[in-house]
């Protein structure tokens, strides 16, 4: 038979217990901070260089070639874009130049667009494009 310890509840029980309380009470303190945090805090907003990709969309549509291309410019001048959005919107600036028949300043942007990486489907289309520039410029037609 074990013997009982003469004080009531023994050492490693007490330092146990101690040792739960304390992690109990980090978790809810954790918890409530993340609570309080998330029921204050403002909605996040759509970052501003996606809105102005749309506009650059709109305008393009809308036949305004000169300000879509300055919409989409600002667009790219933004930190954070990833590559394949890069390259499409780089060959879009592209075709929008080409379409004003400034096929110097279309080749600019779809060299840009080649650097990025388009997507694969985009390849051959960009292909064809500075092919119909390169042989444009060279033979000196705007």
């Amino acid at each position: 038979m074990n013997p009982l310890p003469s004080s009531g509840v023994s050492p490693a029980i007490k330092i146990g217990v101690i040792a739960l309380t304390v992690i109990t009470a980090v978790a809810f303190s954790v918890f409530f901070y993340k609570l309080v945090s998330k029921v204050t805090s403002s909605p996040k907003e759509k970052p501003w260089a996606l809105e102005l990709r749309g506009v650059g969309d709109k305008l393009k549509e809308a036949g305004l070639h000169r300000q879509a291309i300055a919409k989409y410019t600002q667009f790219l001048a933004h930190e954070g874009i990833d590559l394949k959005t890069r390259a499409s919107v780089s060959q879009t600036v592209g075709e929008l130049n080409k379409t004003l028949g400034d096929c110097g300043e279309a080749l600019v942007w779809f060299y840009q667009a080649e650097a990025a990486g388009p997507d694969p489907a985009d390849k051959e289309s960009l292909k064809s494009q500075v092919a119909t520039c390169l042989k444009e410029v060279k033979s000196g037609r705007p």
